[in-house]
């Protein structure tokens, strides 16, 4: 597995195709009470302390919502148990083990040990045009895509979405605190992400 860093890297074309570019564990539609109905932040199983809480707030802005959230230290990546990534986070917080069955998925495409949801693997079928294959991978906070155990990255998700959406003014990407979305030159590709929902894409 690849090691993380502790650099932040915002989501580009790709991973905003996959998961938005919503706040760290703040996007209200996809909140909800943890398994025993009272308002706490449960992340990979662990209940945050609220030390944690309050550095949390002060170095992404905002305090989490309460739930029961994913959370992979290698890419950054995060969501709601049994959902599909939501957000992304600065990779490298210890917060525990994220179980491979944490957004329920049956994919069989595993990503830093995270069993993809079929959505998810549906989204890089259209971004390589090409279903992925069934196998073990990881992903870092730049985009770079391997497997496992080898350290030479097989593709680099960021560079792809760039030549798929074009450049010189090809890449069209907008974001707001309400969703995101990009389209190519022609507007013949592209995808919105709806809260609440998820990423739309049209013309793949």
């Amino acid at each position: 597995m690849k090691k993380s860093s502790s650099k932040r890297v915002l989501p580009a074309v790709f991973l905003a195709c996959l998961i938005g570019s919503m706040p760290p564990l703040v996007w209200p539609a996809m909140a909800q009470e943890t398994a025993d109905g009272e308002p706490k932040v449960r992340i990979n199983g662990l209940e945050m302390t609220p030390e944690f809480l309050q550095e949390f707030e002060m170095v992404y802005g905002a305090q989490p919502v309460p739930g029961d959230y994913w959370y992979d230290p290698v890419s950054g990546l995060y969501g709601v148990i049994g959902k599909q990534a939501a957000g992304m986070m600065m990779p490298g917080h210890s917060l525990g083990e994220m179980p491979e069955d944490a957004s329920n998925g049956h994919s069989g495409v595993f990503i830093n040990g995270r069993n993809l949801t079929d959505a998810e693997a549906g989204y890089i079928a259209a971004l390589l045009q090409t279903p992925p294959v069934p196998g073990r991978y990881w992903l870092d906070p730049y985009g770079n895509c391997g497997v496992e155990g080898l350290s030479v990255p097989l593709v680099n998700f960021y560079e792809v979405a760039r030549a798929s959406f074009g450049t010189g003014g090809g890449d069209n990407f907008w974001s707001t605190h309400f969703g995101a979305g990009n389209y190519d030159n022609g507007n013949t590709r592209g995808y919105v992400s709806v809260p609440g929902h998820g990423p739309v894409g049209y013309g793949y």
